[in-house]
């Protein structure tokens, strides 16, 4: 709502560079700064409604092992499916949707290196997990991930990221479907949200491909996007 105000306010040399500061939502790809593990990626996520670029499905991206430990885990429903985000969302600048947005995607051509998928959303959302397992990450890193929780199973782990509260401890196990804590996203509100500047949440699939390989996956071939509510991701 904000920016719809203001930049058409401004010079026409001026609207662009100054819409894509105000909707800027870097994040980071999967560092977390701690003792022994120093951050050293970069990226950025920029939203707007001028529709944006398309991911490519059924990518994947190498990752790393991360300070994020595989337990081992091993339960049901290990495999993930849907979305955290249920039901009718508010938008961050005003309005509400009849489903999550999609907002930045995996491999988005308007983005340097981007492991997951962003959906903008109000503040203090609550998201759910879209598998069952065990959580091995529950609270703030200093990387860009800003709050974070993290589930495993079996060869999978799921991380939601820029959080404004977590509801779960590591070690518990949760079901599909349960609530794991609250969207955040505006470190300009919360230092604690990591690198972003808009409230969003940041949604990423990690699957184990051999003893000590792993790979980010798409999130789309894990949901039906073509339930979600087309936003876009700006250059």
């Amino acid at each position: 709502m904000i920016v719809g105000m203001t930049v058409p306010q401004l010079p026409g040399w001026a609207q662009e560079d100054v819409k894509d500061w105000m909707l800027d939502i870097p994040q980071n790809s999967e560092y977390i700064e701690n003792d022994s593990y120093i951050n050293n990626a970069s990226g950025g996520d920029n939203y707007s409604n001028d529709g944006g670029s398309e991911g490519s499905g059924g990518d994947t991206m190498p990752a790393l092992v991360g300070p994020v430990p595989w337990t081992g885990y091993v339960g049901l429903n290990g495999v993930p499916d849907g979305f955290p985000l249920w039901g009718p969302v508010a938008h961050p600048w005003g309005g509400e949707f009849p489903s999550a947005l999609i907002g930045c995607k995996f491999h988005d051509g308007n983005y340097t290196n981007h492991s997951g998928f962003d959906s903008p959303v109000i503040t203090g959302t609550p998201f759910h997990s879209t598998m069952g397992g065990e959580v091995v990450w529950a609270g703030y890193t200093k990387g860009g991930w800003g709050r974070l929780v993290v589930i495993e199973n079996g060869d999978y782990q799921i991380w939601m990221a820029h959080l404004s509260e977590i509801d779960v401890d590591v070690g518990q196990t949760v079901e599909p479907g349960d609530v794991l804590g609250l969207s955040g996203g505006d470190r300009e509100q919360d230092p604690q949200a990591g690198n972003s500047s808009g409230a969003h949440l940041h949604y990423g699939i990690k699957k184990k491909t051999g003893p000590d390989t792993y790979v980010w996956v798409d999130p789309t071939e894990y949901f039906d996007v073509s339930q979600l509510t087309r936003w876009g991701c700006s250059k």
